[in-house]
């Protein structure tokens, strides 16, 4: 009986095992918690100028969509020349879902679903690669093109220009094309600048079928020479150094009219082309027209590089914009602005800075006014940037982008940051009050709190489980991936103002207000033995709780 007895009682390293747990962590521990909290404000500042910055995430969906056209084929000829045999090549793919086709005359459409979870660009390339197999064996002009679901386009928009100046728009379009395009496409983080609007110059071949049949060629015979000449362009490799990879290309094409009808015709007869045709640079067929108040323009489309900051790259481009301006306004050219990405991505931003400051500053103002304590001031105001600290980390490691979609998120998550800190402070400085040591404060209000703010968290989160979870249509993947972004970036401050509260905040008040307390507490004692155990009275807890007991004596 005795042995049982011993056996039953707990072992003095197992009770201190029990006592070393999470609530205690900040007080044996504070270097470490101190490393590790550092170590994450580092990663959020990091975080903060390498995180991409974008107007729109790159979203994939699920499916992959196939158009064709077989020119002066009946809609049968079309079903069995390239839609069957297309679903036969698709079954082989894995993860197919479903897939539905149409053919409306000599064109049609073919649709492809994927299951969820599936790399849609490993597949884009498949169905790529098995449209080009089947468009070998169909007719000249007959095409099969394939798209994907995804808005990497959209998500690389950076700004949109208008050039104005000039009514001759084919020869503004040149003017843009050889010297501020290439001026905008320099920028760091721009990937390419593209025109639009006017006609480009085009090199333009007239043949004679009449000269053809006197030196004895046919027109099919100088179309294939001039589609050879045109098309002498050919990749060697590549070279790599430093700097970087440069790719080698060997560029055979003729450089204007008089070595394009230097060109032979036919490889056994000294026919040129300019025997048979006449050859001429003018301007192309007109695809685009742009007009900005009233007058002629050119469109000028900015895109971003993949993972640039699209704050930073406007900045960059508006700077060289106004350098443009001042050297071409004497010629009588100007750029507008008519779409900035990144200037809409910056006034989130401000708002978002906005946003957390005021709720900041009132929850500052409001913790001061009724602890009126600098310190307890002074523990919130540390650990809410920490947390937005954290929170930039978090985004980073989980590979997401400061976009619309996070910043949504970060507005309405934001609100969220203080709370935890002031629960789990105001719990610790109660324990203080009322006369426990520093270490023992510290655990019993982590302890009575730490369930509570966890419970708190959790309710708020599991409101979005469902947005995230449920399954929906196919034609609504796009926007449920919209919805998780921002739900993630809801989330991330929730579990960082989690995380600051179990962990530093205790630290902080331990370190920071707890001293403090002890020797406020000590003053009042003296205070009130001097007094002979009499306390003065307290005129704003006295007006406090005669508004109380008036609310609760007249309710509404």
């Amino acid at each position: 009986m005795a042995a049982e007895r011993d056996a039953r009682k707990p072992k003095p390293d197992r009770e201190r095992a029990v006592k070393a747990g999470l609530d205690t962590l900040a007080i044996r521990r504070p270097v470490a918690v101190s490393m590790f909290f550092v170590g994450l404000v580092l990663l959020g500042g990091f975080a903060w100028q390498r995180l991409p910055v974008e107007l729109f995430p790159a979203l994939t969906g699920d499916s992959l969509y196939v158009s064709f056209f077989r020119p002066g084929s009946e809609p049968e000829t079309v079903e069995r020349e390239i839609l069957m045999p297309l679903e036969a090549r698709v079954r082989t793919l894995p993860r197919v879902a479903e897939t539905w086709g149409e053919v409306t005359g000599s064109s049609g459409s073919f649709t492809v679903r994927f299951e969820r979870g599936v790399d849609l660009k490993v597949r884009e390339l498949e169905m790529r690669r098995i449209a080009a197999d089947l468009a070998r064996t169909q007719p000249r002009d007959a095409f099969l093109d394939v798209q994907s679901d995804d808005t990497s386009v959209f998500s690389s928009f950076a700004m949109i220009l208008q050039a104005t100046g000039s009514d001759d728009e084919d020869a503004l379009h040149d003017l843009v094309e050889e010297l501020i395009t290439p001026r905008l496409a320099a920028v760091p983080g721009v990937s390419q600048a593209m025109v639009g609007g006017g006609a480009a110059r085009q090199l333009t071949v007239w043949v004679d079928p009449n000269r053809c049949a006197a030196l004895g060629v046919t027109t099919e015979e100088v179309t294939a020479a001039v589609r050879g000449a045109a098309g002498r362009l050919r990749y060697l490799g590549s070279l790599e150094d430093e700097a970087g990879r440069t790719a080698v290309m060997l560029d055979g094409r003729p450089v204007g009219t008089v070595s394009m009808g230097e060109v032979r015709v036919v490889p056994d007869r000294p026919v040129l082309v300019r025997h048979v045709a006449d050859v001429e640079i003018g301007s192309g067929r007109r695809q685009m027209l742009y007009r900005v108040n009233g007058e002629p323009s050119v469109g000028l489309l900015v895109f971003q590089e993949e993972g640039a900051n699209l704050v930073r790259l406007g900045r960059d481009l508006r700077r060289r914009i106004e350098e443009i301006n001042e050297e071409f306004t004497p010629l009588g050219i100007r750029l507008l602005v008519s779409f900035d990405a990144a200037e809409l991505v910056e006034t989130q931003i401000d708002r978002l800075r906005n946003l957390g400051l005021s709720g900041f500053a009132i929850a500052l103002l409001v913790l001061f006014l009724f602890l009126r304590q600098w310190r307890a001031v002074a523990v919130v105001a540390v650990a809410v940037p920490v947390s937005l600290a954290v929170a930039l980390s978090f985004l980073y490691v989980a590979g997401l982008s400061l976009n619309l979609f996070t910043l949504f998120g970060l507005a309405v998550g934001i609100g969220l940051i203080v709370d935890n800190s002031v629960v789990v402070f105001e719990s610790v400085q109660r324990s203080l009050d009322r006369g426990a040591a520093p270490d023992e404060a510290v655990r019993q209000g982590l302890r009575r709190t730490v369930r509570a703010i966890a419970a708190a968290s959790l309710t708020t989160a599991i409101v979005f489980l469902p947005l995230v979870l449920v399954d929906v249509d196919a034609g609504m993947t796009g926007m449920q991936k919209q919805l998780e972004i921002a739900v993630r970036a809801f989330l991330v401050p929730l579990a960082a103002s989690l995380l600051v509260a179990v962990g530093l905040v205790p630290l902080l008040a331990h370190r920071l207000a707890a001293p403090a307390a002890v020797r406020r507490l000590a003053r009042r004692r003296e205070t009130r033995a001097a007094r002979g155990g009499m306390v003065a009275p307290d005129p704003v807890r006295i007006l406090f709780g005669g508004m109380v007991a008036s609310a609760l004596r007249r309710p509404p």
